[in-house]
């Protein structure tokens, strides 16, 4: 008869990570290797459609919007992922604003012009 109790899954021994063995005594050990963070796609397309919403005439109407639109969701996903692209999302945004803003102007001008009409 086997004097041996069944064990607890709870208590058994957690595993280890792996460790590289160590390295050979007046040597250094190896830097581990690096991981960089990806760039926020939708940060990268905030800015493009800000800086498009200032260069390319009366397309900004809808490139204005869309940069604030896509600068505010890639805030929201770089804070919970963790991904790089803040700065960019934040060039969308200002861009986005200053377009939308700028064509604001413009639209208003423009119907003061036509209601005053010469």
């Amino acid at each position: 008869m086997s004097t041996e109790q069944p064990q607890d899954p709870r208590n058994r021994p957690t595993q280890q990570q792996y460790r590289p063995p160590a390295p050979p005594p007046g040597q250094f050990a190896p830097y581990p290797p690096h991981q960089p963070q990806p760039t926020s796609g939708k940060a990268v397309a905030s800015m493009v459609t800000g800086i498009a919403s200032l260069v390319i005439p009366f397309i900004g109407i809808v490139t204005g919007p869309l940069a604030i639109v896509l600068g505010t969701r890639a805030r929201g996903e770089i804070q919970r992922t963790g991904q790089k692209g803040d700065g960019l999302a934040i060039a969308g945004l200002v861009t986005g604003i200053i377009g939308c803003v700028g064509y604001a102007i413009f639209l208003i001008l423009l119907i003061i012009g036509a209601a005053t009409g010469s």
